[in-house]
């Protein structure tokens, strides 16, 4: 599994949340979930996006990587 950071975008599958698959950034990494800004999704789940403030945790095991975020060296970098 590819690791996961801040800044992916990722598609996610559908949850209990969301009916469909949907595509999201990932704005927190927790050890096996993330936080993830819902930024593409089907009409039909419109409401459910809004009822969530477009915001999500999916597990990492039901997301794929479209585009790598950044990289763990990075944020150590900007932070010291």
């Amino acid at each position: 599994m590819t690791d996961i950071t801040k800044g992916a975008v990722v598609q996610c599958r559908a949850n209990g949340n969301m009916e469909r698959d949907f595509i999201g950034t990932v704005t927190k990494c927790y050890e096996n979930s993330c936080l993830v800004q819902i930024d593409e999704f089907d009409p039909i789940d419109r409401m459910n996006a809004r009822e969530l403030l477009f915001m999500t945790v999916i597990a990492k095991k039901k997301m794929q990587v479209l585009v790598p975020g950044i990289e763990a060296s990075e944020t150590l970098t900007e932070a010291g």
